[in-house]
């Protein structure tokens, strides 16, 4: 790799993600954004529940655990050489920023400003049968947060978002 190959922007290489995450049926994976690591999806949620004492009753007695909304960080990188559709920017700085704007338009403002309270989201990632299970659940995207400027017209930047609907429906392997 030459010195200026290294500082010119290229579309971000998103094969190894450990499968797929649509959300509004955009992908969070293509060549103007792309969440590399989606393994922090596949942790146990959070719990809600306890034990707890009750009067004139020996020892603790256990509350029901359920399954409570859980958050997650996911880790973005950005590129500004071209579009989420793959059209080159002429001017990569200028590109970087807008793809930014642009997932916040898509995936965060539709949340803050109340349009609507979550977002369908698709995760889809391969067994080791070689087929590809599917989940849908809700999601609500909450922000875009430490974005970073990098050399080349990169950034990165963590995605917090909440699943408050915890039940996922499996669509098929």
């Amino acid at each position: 790799m030459s010195a200026s190959d290294r500082w010119c922007p290229q579309p971000l290489n998103c094969t190894e993600t450990y499968g797929t995450l649509t959300v509004a049926g955009v992908p969070l994976q293509g060549p103007a954004w792309c969440a590399h690591d989606l393994s922090p999806l596949y942790d146990s949620p959070e719990f809600r529940g306890q034990n707890i004492l009750v009067e004139r009753l020996a020892g603790r007695v256990s509350q029901p655990v359920v399954v409570d909304e859980t958050d997650y960080s996911l880790r973005v990188m950005f590129s500004g050489a071209t579009d989420q559709d793959g059209n080159p920017w002429n001017d990569p700085a200028g590109g970087l920023l807008y793809n930014r704007l642009l997932f916040i338009e898509t995936f965060i403002k539709p949340i803050q400003t109340g349009v609507t309270s979550s977002l369908t989201s698709e995760l889809d990632f391969p067994l080791p049968s070689g087929s590809i299970a599917t989940y849908q659940f809700e999601s609500q995207p909450l922000k875009l947060s430490g974005f970073t400027l990098l050399p080349g017209a990169y950034a990165r930047a963590v995605l917090e978002f909440r699943i408050p609907v915890p039940e996922l429906v499996e669509v098929g392997p």
